[in-house]
C-alpha cells in the first residue's frame, strides 16, 4: 500500500510539471534625457543621447541557454553613434556587460547565458547623434527573442525632441545645471552682460540661479573671475578660433592678440613643440585657452604602425601632463586633418576623439595675405564651426600672417553676431571667456623644432629641424652612360643618426628623367614597382649607423639622351612627411662613334707532345694491366679540330712482340672551335697474360699523333 501511495505521488508530481520550459522575456525601453536636444540648421553640433533597453525574465521558468537577441532599428532623426570616447560611444552604437552586439542603423545584440525567473540582464546602452531636422516626437522600437520563449517581446519609447534653446552654450556641470530646453545656468548668466561692476553681477547670478533649484549661486559667484573684464561674449552664434602646430615662435604674440580681443582659444599643440617651450603652452591653460591634441610630430596617422600611433597619441598626451601642461580633454585634431574610419577607431581605443572637421583658411601657404586668411575664415563661418589656423605651421615658414589676421577674423565675425568658444570632449563649440590677466606673456626660449619645408623660405627666429634618421645615396655605372645603351641606378637608403628608425614604412620614389627607362627594379627586402617612376617600399627598422640593402635600377638609355643627365631620388619615413632626404646624382653620356682597328691571324695547326710515356716493368707469369700517360698540347685557328693517333700496334722488343695490342685514349680528343695551348691528357693501356712469355729489355713502340682540321 505504501509503495502504491508512494508511486501515485509521484505520477501526481510528473503530471504537474509543464511540458516544456516556460521563460517569458520582456523588454523595456527608456532614455535618459527628456526631452532630447537637437541642432538647428546651419548648426551641426553634435548632440548626442542614450537609449537603454533592458531584458527581465518574468515567466516561472529559466531561459534554456539559446541565444536571446535584442534588436533596435532606430528611428528617423537618430542615427548611430560611434567612436566618440567624449560622448561615452564605443567602437559600437550598442552595448552592454555580457552583450555582443553590432549594426549600426539597427543594431543588434545576442547573448546565451541563462537567465532566471525574475532576473533581468545587464542592460544594453544606445549611443546616437539626433539629426538637426529630427521630428518634435520620435518612437524607438525594439524586439527581444530566444531564449526559450516563443513569443517576441516588444518594446516603444516615445522621445520628445527640441531645439537647443542655447546652442553651443555653456557645458552643464555641477555648478552649472541645465534646463530641458538645453540652456544652462552660465547661459543664462553671460546673456545678462556687460555689468556695471561685480555686485550686478552677483545679484544677476542670485537672480537666474533662482530658477535653478539646488543651485549654489554663491559658488558660481566666487568661482568666476573678473566678471565685468572682456568683451561682451555671449550670443546664439559661437564658433572657436583654433590653432594648429604650435608652440611655434608666433605663440607669444598669438596670446598677445588673443589677450587684446577677449578671445579664449583652443590649440591643438605638437608634443616635440611642447618639449621644446613647454612654459608656453603651461602659460596658454593658465590664461584661459584650452590645450588639445595634434601629435607628436606631425605624421600622417593613418600611415604608421599600431605602436607609433599609441605614441603620437596617448603618450604624447602623457608627456604634456607629465610637463604640467595637460590636455584640457582627450581629443585630438589628426594632422592634415586625416583619420580613416579605421584609425579613428584605434583612436577611440585609446581613449580619444577625434575633432570633427574645421573651416580651413590655408594659412600655411607663406604666399597667403592677413586679409586672404580673414576672408576664407570670415566666408565659412556658421554656428558652431571651428576656424582651423595655425601656430607656426610646421613644415612652413608661414606665421605671421596668421598674427595679423586674427584682429580681423574677431572683429568681422562680431559684426556678423559671433561670439567665441573653445572645442569641449566631445569635439564640438562651448561657451568659453578670457578675461582678468595682466602678467607678461613670456618669450620663446628654445629652438623650435620642424619637419622639413613643404614650402620654400625660412622659419623665423631659432629653430631646428627634427632628426632625420633616413638618408639616400645615388651612384651609377658604368661611369660614362652611352646613348642606345643600358646602364645601372644605385640607390643605398642609411642611417646616419645614433637612433633607430620606428619600422614606419621606408619610401624610396625615383622619378626617372628624360632619356632613362627603367627595364627593372628590385633590392634585398624592398618591394618595387613603376616604370616613369620608380617606388620601392619596406617596413622593417634601420638600425643606428646601417644601411639597408642597395636598390638597383636598370635602364635602358635613349639614343637622344642630353649630353647631362640629373637623377633626383628621394627617401621618406613616419608617414612621409616627418623624414625626408632627397639627393641627386649627375650622369654624362656619350654617343657611341666607330673607330675600326684590326689584325690578322695565320692559319695554324700545331701539336706538341709531353715527355714519353714509360709503363712501369712487365712481371712475367702475372696477368696485369698496366697504365701509362703523357699529355698533348694543341693550338688551332681553325673552326674545329681533332687530335688523332695512328694503328697503335704492338709493343716489340727487337724481334719479340707482345701478344696482346696496345690500346690508346684521348681526352679530349676534339675541339669544336679554335683552341690555344688546349691540353689533352693520352692514356696508354697495355694488358699482359699470365702465360706470356717476355723478353729481358725494353719494350717500344712510336705511334703518330696528328692534329687535323676540315674547317681551316
Amino acid at each position: 500500500m505504501r509503495l502504491s501511495v508512494a508511486l501515485g505521488a509521484a505520477l501526481a508530481l510528473l503530471s504537474a510539471a509543464p511540458a516544456h520550459a516556460a521563460p517569458e522575456l520582456t523588454l523595456s525601453a527608456s532614455h535618459a534625457r527628456e526631452p532630447l536636444l537637437r541642432a538647428q540648421a546651419p548648426n551641426t553640433t553634435l548632440h548626442a543621447a542614450a537609449l537603454t533597453l533592458r531584458v527581465t525574465n518574468t515567466g516561472p521558468d529559466p531561459t534554456d541557454g539559446s541565444t536571446v537577441t535584442v534588436t533596435d532599428a532606430l528611428p528617423a532623426g537618430l542615427s548611430a553613434l560611434v567612436n566618440n570616447p567624449g560622448v561615452g560611444a564605443g567602437p559600437v552604437a550598442a552595448s552592454g556587460p555580457g552583450w555582443t552586439c553590432a549594426g549600426t542603423a539597427t543594431s543588434r545584440c545576442t547573448r546565451s547565458d541563462v537567465l532566471a525567473p525574475g532576473a533581468a540582464y545587464p542592460p544594453i546602452t544606445l549611443t546616437v547623434a539626433v539629426a538637426s531636422n529630427a521630428a518634435a516626437t520620435l518612437r524607438n522600437t525594439a524586439t527581444v527573442s530566444g531564449g526559450g520563449d516563443a513569443t517576441d517581446g516588444t518594446a516603444s519609447d516615445d522621445l520628445g525632441v527640441v531645439a537647443d534653446a542655447c546652442p553651443n552654450g555653456w557645458a552643464a556641470a555641477a555648478l552649472n545645471p541645465e534646463r530641458a530646453d538645453g540652456c544652462t545656468l552660465l547661459d543664462l548668466v553671460w546673456a545678462g552682460e556687460p555689468f556695471a561692476d561685480d555686485a550686478a553681477f552677483a545679484a544677476h547670478v542670485r537672480a537666474v540661479a533662482a530658477g535653478f533649484p539646488g543651485a549654489d549661486a554663491d559658488a558660481v559667484i566666487a568661482a568666476t573671475r573678473a566678471p565685468t573684464a572682456g568683451p561682451d561674449n555671449s550670443c546664439t552664434s559661437r564658433i572657436a578660433l583654433t590653432f594648429d602646430d604650435g608652440p611655434s615662435y608666433y605663440r607669444p604674440a598669438t596670446l598677445a592678440a588673443l589677450r587684446a580681443k577677449g578671445v579664449p582659444a583652443t590649440l591643438f599643440d605638437l608634443g616635440m613643440r611642447l618639449e621644446a617651450n613647454p612654459h608656453l603652452v603651461r602659460f596658454a591653460l593658465a590664461e584661459g585657452h584650452t590645450v588639445l591634441g595634434h601629435s607628436h610630430d606631425h605624421p600622417n596617422l593613418n600611415s604608421i604602425p599600431a605602436s607609433l600611433l599609441a605614441f603620437e597619441v596617448a603618450e604624447t598626451a602623457a608627456r604634456f601632463a607629465a610637463l604640467g601642461a595637460p590636455y584640457s580633454a582627450n581629443v585630438i585634431r589628426p594632422p592634415f586633418l586625416s583619420s580613416t574610419a579605421a584609425t579613428t577607431a584605434a583612436i577611440a581605443a585609446l581613449g580619444f576623439t577625434v575633432a570633427p572637421g574645421p573651416v580651413a583658411t590655408t594659412d600655411w601657404d607663406p604666399a597667403r595675405t592677413p586679409q586672404q586668411i580673414a576672408t576664407a575664415a570670415l566666408n565659412g563661418l556658421r554656428p558652431g564651426a571651428a576656424i582651423l589656423l595655425h601656430d607656426g605651421p610646421v613644415d612652413s615658414p608661414a606665421g605671421q600672417a596668421t598674427v595679423d589676421a586674427i584682429p580681423l577674423i574677431v572683429d568681422g565675425a562680431r559684426a556678423r553676431g559671433y561670439c567665441f568658444g573653445v572645442v569641449d570632449r566631445a569635439g564640438q563649440v562651448t561657451a568659453a571667456r578670457l578675461a582678468g590677466r595682466s602678467d607678461p606673456i613670456p618669450a620663446l626660449t628654445a629652438p623650435v623644432p620642424y619637419v622639413p619645408l613643404a614650402y620654400p623660405g625660412t622659419p623665423p627666429g631659432a629653430w631646428e629641424l627634427v632628426p632625420q634618421p633616413l638618408q639616400v645615396e645615388a651612384t651609377h655605372s658604368p661611369a660614362v652612360f652611352v646613348r642606345g645603351g643600358t646602364g645601372t641606378l644605385t640607390l643605398t637608403v642609411a642611417n646616419p643618426t645614433s637612433t633607430a628608425t620606428d619600422g614606419s614604412t621606408t619610401t624610396v620614389t625615383h622619378p626617372l628623367p628624360a632619356g632613362l627607362t627603367a627595364t627593372s627594379a628590385s633590392g634585398t627586402g624592398w618591394s618595387c614597382a613603376g616604370t616613369t617612376t620608380i617606388t620601392c617600399t619596406r617596413g622593417d627598422v634601420l638600425a643606428a649607423g646601417a644601411a639597408f640593402p642597395p636598390i638597383t635600377i636598370a635602364v635602358a638609355v635613349a639614343t637622344g639622351a642630353p649630353a647631362v643627365i640629373t637623377t633626383a631620388p628621394r627617401v621618406t619615413g613616419r608617414s612621409g612627411n616627418v623624414w625626408i632626404d632627397t639627393t641627386s646624382d649627375r650622369i654624362s653620356t656619350a654617343a657611341p662613334v666607330p673607330g675600326d682597328v684590326g689584325g690578322t691571324v695565320p692559319a695554324t695547326l700545331a701539336l706538341t707532345l709531353g715527355a714519353p710515356a714509360a709503363f712501369e716493368p712487365f712481371t712475367p707469369g702475372v696477368a696485369r694491366t698496366y697504365t701509362a700517360t703523357t699529355d698533348a698540347t694543341a693550338t688551332s685557328t681553325a673552326g674545329e679540330a681533332t687530335l688523332a693517333v695512328g694503328e697503335p700496334g704492338h709493343l716489340a722488343n727487337g724481334p719479340f712482340t707482345l701478344a696482346q695490342p696496345l690500346q690508346v685514349a684521348i681526352a679530349p680528343a676534339a675541339w669544336s672551335g679554335p683552341v690555344a695551348n688546349g691540353k689533352a691528357t693520352i692514356t696508354f693501356t697495355q694488358a699482359i697474360g699470365a702465360d706470356e712469355p717476355l723478353r729481358t729489355g725494353s719494350y717500344t713502340r712510336t705511334l703518330v699523333f696528328t692534329l687535323s682540321t676540315t674547317t681551316p
